[in-house]
């Protein structure tokens, strides 16, 4: 008897090719970054808020006058009227720099809270909206996931970069440069890695990339980049009028 056994059935030999990528429908939110936002967004505030350049310039202003005041009055009479006049000037100067406080607080609650609050939610439903109209695979918790990672990381970078900046004995022009390239291009980096993430947990296609995503991904950008200026501006404005003293 032949020992050759018979060969197995077609249907059987199949490729051993490794499954194909598939865009997960069970993401789950990581609640972490529900935390790490707002956390961030407190840090940023007070750091905006103890950095004040409106108060400094007040606080500074009222200082020149009562020192040139102070010049002014004679030296005899010095002991009498130096006290008068230190208390006229901070009557006056004292509602401003309350005012100041009030409007700078105001616009940190925009420039940290707000606004920040009001892109992530926006950028969520349009681009999660237009991510429907050609089949979004990976669910609304795909989209949810990659706006928050990505809003929580880069606003905690942020925070973090701009801490160290102004932690560090550097030079103003120093200050100022590495500030804004940091601040520039954790933003880059943010929207470039959410346009990765989306891609990766919808299955983008190279065309709704190109015709989809890169003009969302520089429309948001944009944005980014002008809050990114705001701060800059407000944490230059600062560094500035602390070398003036």
């Amino acid at each position: 008897m032949s020992s050759l056994r018979p060969p197995p059935p077609i249907g059987s030999l199949r490729p051993s090719c490794p499954p194909a990528l598939e865009p997960s429908t069970n993401a789950s939110v990581p609640l972490w970054c529900l935390a790490a936002l707002p956390a961030a967004w407190l840090g940023t505030f007070l750091l905006l808020t103890s950095h004040n350049p409106l108060t400094r310039a007040i606080t500074l202003g009222a200082d020149l006058a009562k020192e040139h005041a102070l010049r002014a009055i004679p030296q005899e009479l010095a002991g009498v009227l130096a006290l008068p006049v230190i208390q006229l000037i901070n009557q006056y100067v004292g509602p401003y720099a309350l005012a100041g406080e009030a409007f700078m607080g105001t616009w940190a609650i925009l420039l940290t809270f707000i606004l920040p609050a009001s892109f992530l939610l926006l950028g969520f439903i349009i681009v999660h909206g237009v991510l429907l109209i050609g089949g979004a695979p990976g669910g609304w918790k795909g989209t949810a996931r990659a706006f928050l990672l990505n809003h929580a990381c880069a606003d905690l970078a942020t925070l973090a970069w701009a801490g160290l900046i102004l932690a560090l004995k550097l030079s103003f022009l120093s200050q100022c440069g590495l500030l804004l390239v940091g601040l520039l291009l954790i933003r880059l980096i943010a929207h470039t890695w959410l346009l990765i993430s989306l891609s990766r947990a919808h299955s983008l296609g190279a065309l709704r990339i190109i015709f989809l995503g890169l003009p969302a991904l520089f429309c948001s950008l944009a944005l980014a980049i002008l809050l990114s200026l705001a701060t800059w501006t407000w944490l230059t404005a600062e560094l500035a009028l602390a070398t003036l003293r």
